[in-house]
C-alpha cells in the first residue's frame, strides 16, 4: 500500500488534471521566435480549415504548379509574403513584423495594393520542422498567404 504526504498528493493531483486538459494554443517566445527566423512555405495538403501549416523553404515538397505560396521571418522584424504571381512563380511583398503583448505576431504590409490591414498570427503548433499556424478572427479577415 502507497502513502504519500498530503503536499506530494496535491503535486500529484495537479499533474494529472495537467495532463487531461486540452492542448492550447503556444504563446510565441523569444527562444521559439529565433527558431522561426527564415522562410517558410505553405503545405495547403496538411492545412485544415483556419489551421495554415508551413515547413521550411529546405523540405522535399512534391511538386506544385505554380510554385507555394510563403513567408519569411527576418530577425530583424523584417517580414515577406510571397504570394503566387499571375504568370507563375512568385511575388514578393515586404513588411515588418512585432510580437503582440499576448505572443502573437502583427504584421504590417505597407507595400501591398491594395493597402492591407493589419493582421496577427497565432502559433498553434511546431514540431519537427512543421509549423501551424492561424490568422486571428479579431483581426480583419486578410488571408495570411493567398492560396488560388
Amino acid at each position: 500500500m502507497f502513502s504519500f504526504a498530503p503536499a506530494r498528493l496535491a503535486a500529484l493531483s495537479l499533474c494529472a488534471v495537467a495532463a487531461c486538459q486540452p492542448e492550447h494554443p503556444a504563446q510565441l517566445s523569444l527562444g521559439t521566435l529565433a527558431t522561426l527566423y527564415g522562410t517558410w512555405l505553405q503545405e495547403p495538403e496538411a492545412s485544415r480549415a483556419d489551421t495554415l501549416t508551413y515547413r521550411p523553404n529546405t523540405y522535399r515538397f512534391r511538386y506544385r504548379p505554380g510554385g507555394r505560396p510563403g513567408f519569411r521571418l527576418g530577425p530583424d522584424g523584417r517580414f515577406v509574403r510571397y504570394d503566387l504571381a499571375p504568370g507563375g512563380g512568385l511575388q514578393a511583398q515586404e513588411g515588418t513584423w512585432t510580437e503582440t503583448s499576448t505572443g502573437r505576431l502583427l504584421v504590417h504590409l505597407p507595400t501591398t495594393e491594395p493597402a492591407e490591414p493589419d493582421y496577427e498570427l497565432e502559433l498553434l503548433r511546431y514540431r519537427g520542422g512543421v509549423l501551424q499556424l492561424r490568422r486571428l478572427a479579431e483581426r480583419p479577415a486578410v488571408e495570411v498567404i493567398r492560396t488560388p
